[in-house]
C-alpha cells in the first residue's frame, strides 16, 4: 500500500466545537451531553488514483463525553481513546471514513476560541486506503454552543 504523508499535506483551517443532547432507550443510553469538534482542511492532492484530486476532508471528532456541568468550560481539557469513553474520529479521504486514534487532544482557550492541539495516528489499512500515519496537527476551534 502507499503512503499519503498526510502530515505534509493536509493544513488545517478553522474548525467548531458543539454540543448536544442524545439519549437511545434501545441501548439504555439516558439523555447525554456530548461533543462534537469539526476541524476542515485546506483541499490537497492525496495521491489516491481511485478519487479525484484535490480532496477536500476534514476530521469529525464525535461522542465526546466529557461529563461536564457547564458545556462551555472547555479550556484546559484533554481527551484521549484511552481515558474518555465512547469517543469517535475519522477523517474522510479515498471515498472512506478512516479512524483516526487520538492519543491526547487539548483545548486551550485562545481570544474568542480555542487553539486544538491534537497527536495520533490515522488508521488508513483497516479500510485499504495507504499505510498507517502519525498525525498531528495544531488549529484554532470557534465554539459554537447546542448544535
Amino acid at each position: 500500500m502507499q503512503t499519503i504523508r498526510l502530515q505534509d499535506k493536509a493544513r488545517p483551517l478553522s474548525g467548531a466545537i458543539e454540543h448536544y443532547w442524545f439519549e437511545n432507550d434501545h441501548v439504555g443510553l439516558p439523555r447525554t451531553l456530548f461533543h462534537r469538534i469539526c476541524i476542515p482542511f485546506e483541499p490537497f492532492d492525496s495521491g489516491l488514483e481511485n478519487v479525484p484530486q484535490p480532496e477536500q476532508t476534514e476530521l469529525v471528532i464525535e461522542r465526546i463525553n466529557l461529563g461536564l456541568d457547564d458545556p462551555a468550560a472547555l479550556d484546559g481539557l484533554e481527551i484521549s481513546m484511552d481515558r474518555t469513553p465512547d469517543v469517535e474520529a475519522s477523517i474522510y479521504l479515498g471515498s472512506v471514513h478512516n479512524w483516526y486514534q487520538i492519543d491526547k487532544l487539548t483545548l486551550t482557550r485562545d481570544g474568542s476560541g480555542y487553539r486544538v492541539a491534537c497527536l495520533g495516528t490515522v488508521e488508513f489499512s483497516r479500510e485499504g486506503v495507504a499505510n498507517d500515519e502519525p498525525f498531528t496537527f495544531e488549529a484554532v476551534a470557534m465554539y459554537l454552543g447546542l448544535a
